[in-house]
């Protein structure tokens, strides 16, 4: 199979699962597409976080954690889209072509409910055929399959999940190349131990692992396999007004086919805190940590303030500011809910890696973690508040995830500065989202270590700049209009002076559900990209499209 590389990949999902149907032709995809198993359905899911944390769940297996609103079941669905595009080869530098592009997914999901295990799995079959021979007639299988357990209540829980999808990674737009696929199979085991010994006094460890493999890969660049582990442990206890905590962490990333790159970052901490108020909370932080990228290791020292401010149920601030061997970073979060708006602030200053960085959601921000908290007080059972986000995802047509930063493939240690802001509004028939995002990438280069020229490895130094729009309309109980746009600009400094790719892509969408398990979709979309110094000649794409799912 040949398919186009995409040299830059900016996060627009698709405002509902047809999208995802019409928008799979490689090459002439929506950048930044969620890959959603396509013909499945959405898994009864959680939220990231814990009881403290403004109302949102905890994972699934902690302690606290309720089960999903929904138990056993068997889904099977099929989906099927058609798209004409004036450029199936958009964002590549072969010359346009138009074509029709004929998609049909069947596809799988179950779930199984025990008191103390969960297992789930969501897997398809995405068959395409291509009218004028653009690309081979492909048919790519993807899925997930995990479970959940509960080993010793109150202690002891696992967590193992299974992931596989085409076209993950993207490469920085210096490495562009012209053609390129390939899958990314992803394994992760991971225990751990969440434990309150009374009131006030938690310990929570976690070993997580993840196996990153990549096959059929025909980029041209050095895609090597990997593995990514974060080791953490931390006891709290909890101010009263007199807290402390300790906790320490070990971050790994190794590329198993190369010896370009082994990242290692292990920190001790402890940290004093004191509750000046029923609300707020501040205090000093102290610690060492060691960071070694195989070539060359740094030992530093960290100190730093931390402040927790939770005037009510619905508005949250957590601040950190350290010392650290790159300099100053921080972790500033703060979310404001006001009945039917969310707002969200995230602010990060740290090192890096892309398989890293892959651990957290690549591919946008979570909406439903924006909607979990914005239900908190009409749905103060956790469960029923996951379902009730599912079903408002439903009616709205709402992404499920909003626009972020690429997590460019590099195989260099980096210094991240990222900052997004996101924000929903929920009317009587109207809906709006947006999202708008900074992020500055760097090469990590610590004293001693080789220049990245002589690692063959490509210079990750770029800016990443956008904003996302989303505009949604119930035009009656079984019909929706949905808009979005995206803006986005990558400009590469230092190495990469004179390299950037600015692209625009405007959706326009009619979803009408024709019975309670067939879905219908029709839509249209205009894409440009304009390049400097990448390689990419083609710069615009039109399509239409339509499609229907069905679930049995």
């Amino acid at each position: 199979m040949q398919t186009a590389s995409r040299p830059v990949l900016f996060a627009l999902t698709p405002l509902a699962f047809c999208l995802l149907q019409a928008g799979t032709a490689y090459g002439q995809t929506i950048p930044g597409l969620n890959l959603t198993v396509p013909g499945g359905v959405t898994l009864p899911q959680t939220f990231e976080g814990d009881e403290t944390q403004g109302g949102l769940l905890t994972p699934l297996g902690s302690a606290s954690a309720p089960l999903p609103a929904r138990g056993n079941f068997v889904q099977p669905s099929v989906g099927m889209s058609v798209v004409q595009t004036s450029n199936a080869y958009f964002g590549t530098a072969t010359p346009a072509r138009s074509d029709t592009i004929v998609s049909i997914t069947p596809g799988i999901a179950f779930q199984t409910m025990g008191p103390e295990l969960r297992t789930y799995g969501n897997f398809a079959l995405n068959g395409q055929y291509y009218a004028r021979s653009s690309y081979s007639n492909t048919v790519l299988p993807s899925g997930t399959l995990g479970l959940n357990a509960r080993l010793i209540d109150q202690w002891l829980y696992f967590d193992a999940n299974v992931l596989s999808q085409q076209n993950a990674l993207t490469t920085i737009p210096s490495q562009s190349t012209g053609t390129a696929t390939y899958t990314t199979t992803q394994y992760t085991l991971s225990p751990y131990i969440d434990h309150r010994f009374d009131d006030n006094l938690r310990l929570r460890a976690r070993s997580e692992n993840t196996w990153t493999q990549i096959s059929g890969n025909q980029t041209g660049a050095d895609l090597s396999n990997g593995r990514y582990g974060l080791q953490t442990i931390r006891l709290d206890r909890r101010p009263t007004p007199l807290g402390w905590g300790l906790d320490a962490r070990q971050e790994e990333t190794v590329y198993t086919d190369t010896g370009a790159l082994t990242l290692r970052d292990e920190i001790a901490r402890g940290r004093v805190l004191y509750a000046f108020t029923p609300h707020f909370e501040a205090g000093l932080i102290g610690g060492y940590e060691r960071y070694s990228t195989g070539y060359a290791s740094l030992n530093h020292s960290i100190y730093g303030v931390q402040a927790n401010w939770r005037p009510n149920l619905y508005t949250r601030f957590d601040g950190v500011v350290e010392r650290r061997f790159f300099g100053t970073g921080w972790d500033i979060n703060a979310s404001q809910q006001i009945q039917h708006l969310s707002l969200r602030l995230n602010w990060n200053r740290a090192p890096s890696s892309y398989l890293a960085s892959l651990q957290t959601i690549p591919s946008g921000v979570s909406l439903s973690t924006l909607l979990g908290g914005m239900l908190a007080s009409q749905f103060p059972d956790p469960a029923a508040r996951a379902q009730a986000v599912q079903n408002l995802l439903a009616v709205t047509g709402l992404p499920a995830t909003l626009p972020n930063a690429v997590n460019y493939y590099t195989q260099s240690a980096t210094l991240q500065n990222t900052l997004t802001l996101t924000g929903v509004l929920l009317a009587q028939r109207n809906s709006y989202t947006v999202s708008v995002f900074h992020t500055k990438t760097q090469d990590l280069i610590l004293p001693g270590t080789p220049p990245l020229n002589n690692l063959l490895i490509a210079s990750a130094d770029y800016y990443q700049n956008g904003i996302g729009l989303s505009y949604g309309r119930r035009l009656t109980p079984v019909t929706s209009l949905n808009v979005g746009a995206l803006w986005a600009l990558s400009t590469g400094f230092g190495p990469n002076k004179g390299v950037s790719t600015r692209q625009t892509t405007f959706i326009v969408q009619l979803s009408r559900r024709l019975s309670p398990q067939t879905i219908l979709v029709l839509g249209a979309r205009r894409q440009l990209l304009d390049t400097a110094n990448t390689g990419i000649l083609n710069a615009n794409e039109s399509a239409i499209y339509a499609g229907v799912t069905h679930q049995f």
